[in-house]
């Protein structure tokens, strides 16, 4: 989503960890990638596919169903990459990595904490696989007031994967349309 762009795509990144107008304390590139970061988070919770999703697991998510939906559409553009583009994941991740770790100064405290071992831990690969994604739900739900099944809500994913990927793949190329709009 970054239109191969670097400043975009770590604005993209730290998008979660900018917080209300101190996205204009940023380069012009690294603004546009924040607001994208926005609009595509707005777009996803208000797209009537990915409601569907989200009914889907609100019983163990909660009110946190559309974070979470977004967690299990990671790994979905993961599993499905090979329908969106022809750069390989491999390629696409380690270009990542080494943007990021080029651009750990420019990002927001936290992340900078953060950004070795997500390197280390090769973090967009966690989505590859079941157990990635499993440990990034457990993480997540960590961070959230209130009691959340997330092994119960990776038991329903997979179970229904079929029907998660069919939200997921009717769903991303309106994103991608809204993207390129955006741009």
């Amino acid at each position: 989503m970054s239109l191969d762009d670097e400043e975009v795509l770590i604005g993209n990144f730290i998008g979660d960890f900018v917080k209300g107008h101190a996205w204009k304390n940023y380069p012009i590139g690294v603004q546009k990638g924040i607001l994208l970061h926005r609009a595509i988070d707005s777009f996803t919770d208000h797209h009537t596919i990915t409601d569907v999703s989200v009914r889907r697991i609100r019983p163990f998510a909660g009110r946190y169903a559309p974070p979470f939906v977004d967690i299990l559409y990671d790994h979905l553009l993961a599993v499905h990459w090979k329908q969106y583009t022809a750069e390989s994941f491999d390629d696409f991740a380690a270009r990542t990595y080494a943007i990021l770790e080029s651009r750990v100064a420019d990002m927001p405290e936290v992340l900078r904490a953060r950004m070795p071992r997500m390197l280390e831990g090769k973090f967009l690969h966690g989505y590859t696989h079941r157990e990635g994604l499993e440990w990034v739900l457990g993480k997540f739900s960590l961070r959230l007031a209130g009691n959340f099944d997330s092994s119960g809500l990776s038991r329903c994913f997979f179970e229904e994967i079929d029907a998660f990927s069919a939200d997921f793949n009717a769903f991303f190329p309106d994103l991608l349309a809204m993207v390129n709009t955006h741009r």
